[in-house]
């Protein structure tokens, strides 16, 4: 690709490792963490091969939540494809946590006075449903573009939902999630 061309694709942090050692055409060391079997793998992509190939490359990436802070303890799983985000709250039965800076904001502090009035929110979200979210998480892209409606309980969706819960099985599967073992 020349100097200014813009690629049009999906990218994550996890591309960064597999980039530079291509870049510097450096082989991935292989060792192995938690297992005593199995070598750690890199599940981004060299994004030099976006740069060289004519073609149109969509993929899915995805993405692994834990804690902001040490006070805000909430896993989350996500994978996201060109039209779809699906994004599983592990532990939804649990209050989202809000951290201390985020509390401290005029803003939130404004979303909290207006909902213990009850007056209206200029917000797309009831602080109720911000607090507990439901275990799935499913927004379609094309129709939604902010992800304001989670459609995982529409029976339209549910071919797409449980694709893509499998596909992020087998991603976690891949990469010895700890949060494999969830009680659900």
């Amino acid at each position: 690709a020349s100097h200014g061309t813009v690629v049009d694709t999906q990218v994550t942090l996890l591309d960064i490792v597999p980039t530079v050692l291509d870049w510097f055409k450096l082989p991935y060391p292989h060792y192995s963490i938690f297992k005593k079997e199995g070598k750690v793998k890199l599940t981004g992509s060299s994004l030099l091969d976006y740069l060289t190939s004519k073609e149109k490359m969509d993929r899915a990436i995805f993405g692994s939540h834990i804690l902001h802070e040490v006070t805000m303890y909430y896993p989350m799983r996500s994978i996201r494809t060109k039209r779809y985000t699906l994004i599983h709250n592990l532990n939804y039965w649990a209050p989202f946590p809000i951290d201390q800076d985020g509390y401290l904001s005029p803003c939130f502090h404004d979303i909290l006075m207006r909902t213990r009035s009850g007056t209206p929110l200029p917000w797309h979200s009831t602080l109720q449903a911000y607090y507990f979210r439901q275990e799935w998480e499913l927004f379609d892209r094309k129709a939604d573009p902010h992800e304001y409606t989670n459609v995982a309980d529409k029976p339209r969706y549910q071919p797409v939902l449980v694709s893509l819960q499998a596909q992020l099985l087998s991603w976690q599967n891949m990469t010895g999630d700890p949060w494999l073992c969830s009680p659900h």
